[in-house]
């Protein structure tokens, strides 16, 4: 590893058998359009990934180095875009490793990320991933990510994956086409969300121009704990070919969240704790998709925790669905 790693990592690290140095994203090439590679890997983001493999262990691990540049602090959806970008990888590592029939690609159906610490000021991310399951067409992959130089274990995550056929692939993009999908809150005394929440919206992620999606005309209830909003999907967002990166649509889904669970509790933006996120994947969504739906509402709710559901629809598609649990917490809680 290129960066100096906390003495406990150096220790993790040197135990891992049989690890071989590979390049980032080896099996499928690089181009633009890719989420990582056209829109993360710049001079002022991220460092090109090292990633060491061990397929008799089943095993991916490496780092992650965010720029000294990047001017602004890594968000917990960056670290959650990039888990479900590598455990991907070893997922389809290891499907290739135990099928003959190499025309398939994987997508993720499940993805669970656990908040153990906050992320702060770190820029420098060691993580493991593990196959633990794999059956068929199903590969079960666990990763854990800590802060390099601390030492300190930051998330882990379960990520389940299917690999289907190119011809299945085909077949169900065609299936899925944009439609008209008014944008509404069919409840009285939804307010429209401000056009400066929109645009903030649309950033996505803090270090991302807003040309990533377009959200439009959006409600918010308070009363009812509910939440509307239109958005369009730009370009060079891509996870699997033709569709959108699953940790696109985790964080836009999230960020929608973030913004109902604020509103409704008045806890102020530097302050709001997510500690589970749970992503289920349903449809792929095509890039550049256009009027789609996220739909959110709070759950449940009790002094210590509020759960909130959103889910990423297109007239009868429902794409994705996040389950996010919220902690409500002293400003100076460790979480």
């Amino acid at each position: 590893m290129n960066v100096p790693l906390h003495p406990t990592l150096q220790t993790r690290f040197a135990s891992l058998p049989d690890l071989v140095p590979i390049e980032f994203h080896a099996l499928w090439g690089h181009s633009t359009a890719q989420f990582l590679d056209g829109r993360m890997l710049q001079p002022l983001i991220l460092h090109p990934p090292q990633y060491a493999l061990s397929i008799p262990s089943r095993t991916l691990a490496g780092l992650w180095t965010f720029t000294p540049k990047l001017s602004t602090f890594v968000q917990e959806t960056t670290l959650l875009t990039m888990i479900d970008d590598v455990t991907g990888e070893l997922a389809y590592h290891v499907y290739l490793a135990t099928q003959t029939d190499n025309k398939h690609i994987g997508f993720t159906v499940n993805l669970r990320v656990d908040k153990h610490t906050n992320v702060d000021v770190a820029k420098e991310f060691y993580f493991e991933a593990r196959a633990v399951d794999v059956e068929g067409r199903k590969v079960c992959i666990e990763c854990r990510v800590f802060d390099a130089r601390a030492g300190c274990l930051l998330m882990t995550a379960r990520a389940m994956f299917v690999f289907m056929s190119f011809a299945q692939v085909s077949k169900k993009s065609k299936d899925t086409q944009s439609v008209s999908h008014a944008v509404h809150v069919q409840i009285p005394g939804s307010c429209n969300i401000g056009t400066a929440e929109l645009r903030s919206l649309d950033r996505v992620m803090n270090f991302l121009p807003p040309d990533t999606v377009t959200h439009s005309r959006g409600f918010i209830n308070t009363h009812a704990q509910a939440l509307v909003v239109g958005l369009d999907f730009g370009p060079n967002i891509s996870g699997p070919p033709i569709y959108v990166h699953g940790g696109i649509l985790a964080t836009v889904l999230y960020n929608a969240s973030a913004l109902l669970f604020a509103k409704t509790t008045k806890v102020e933006d530097g302050l709001i704790n997510a500690s589970v996120r749970d992503v289920n994947y349903y449809k792929g969504v095509p890039l550049e998709c256009q009027n789609t739906v996220i739909e959110a509402r709070v759950e449940t709710q009790d002094e210590k925790h509020v759960v909130v559901f959103a889910k990423l629809v297109q007239g009868s598609h429902v794409f994705t669905t996040l389950k996010t649990t919220f902690t409500l917490q002293s400003p100076h809680s460790k979480l």
